[in-house]
């Protein structure tokens, strides 16, 4: 009887031993399956990091190519550039017209009331109606000094042929060197403008 539970015990460790193996050749595939997977996504994983590289590249190269490309049209649509410097232009001519005009009535006036202080003077003496015109026509020349000086500075730097005393980067062309010397002295002047 020893011996038929020995041959069962042995019947059961073969029965084991051969779904064992089984098992170790069905893993076995599984292992090499999963192995050949992984080294198919470890390439896919290269190529799609490359194909990544690749399309920023492109990318950039586009983004740089639409910024220069807005740039060649904003240049070639210069007529409009022009236009508006035309308008600005002509507004500018109006408006010193208008102030020329409005310079000669102010002196107009600055003389009719020297006239009438000269009569006043005469009728009055030194009232303080004569020194109440008087005092007038002494602060007026301080009360518009910062305005004449700054009408006088916008428009003598438009017509001198070099600006010399702003200094651009030398790194810079002589054209824009000359252009961003005159930006320059214009924030300047019109800064000195603002505090007046």
């Amino acid at each position: 009887m020893e011996s038929e539970e020995i041959a069962q015990d042995i019947e059961a460790l073969e029965r084991d031993l051969v779904s064992l193996r089984a098992r170790v050749e069905d893993d076995s595939t599984s292992f090499a399956t999963l192995e050949q997977q992984i080294a198919e996504l470890r390439e896919n994983l290269l190529r799609t990091r490359e194909t990544l590289t690749e399309r920023e590249a492109r990318l950039a190269e586009k983004r740089h190519e639409l910024a220069e490309t807005k740039r060649v049209e904003t240049l070639a649509a210069y007529e409009d550039d022009l236009r508006s410097q035309r308008e600005a232009a002509d507004r500018a001519a109006i408006a010193a017209t208008d102030f020329l005009a409005a310079l000669d009535t102010y002196d107009d006036q600055t003389l009719k009331l020297r006239r009438i202080l000269e009569e006043m003077r005469d009728v009055f003496g030194s009232d303080e109606r004569v020194t109440k015109v008087e005092q007038v026509l002494q602060d007026e020349p301080s009360r518009l000094r910062g305005t004449w000086e700054a009408v006088l500075a916008a428009t003598k730097w438009r017509l001198d042929e070099h600006v010399k005393e702003v200094e651009a980067p030398e790194e810079l062309p002589q054209g824009l060197q000359e252009l961003a010397a005159q930006e320059r002295r214009r924030g300047l002047i019109k800064e000195y403008f603002g505090k007046n």
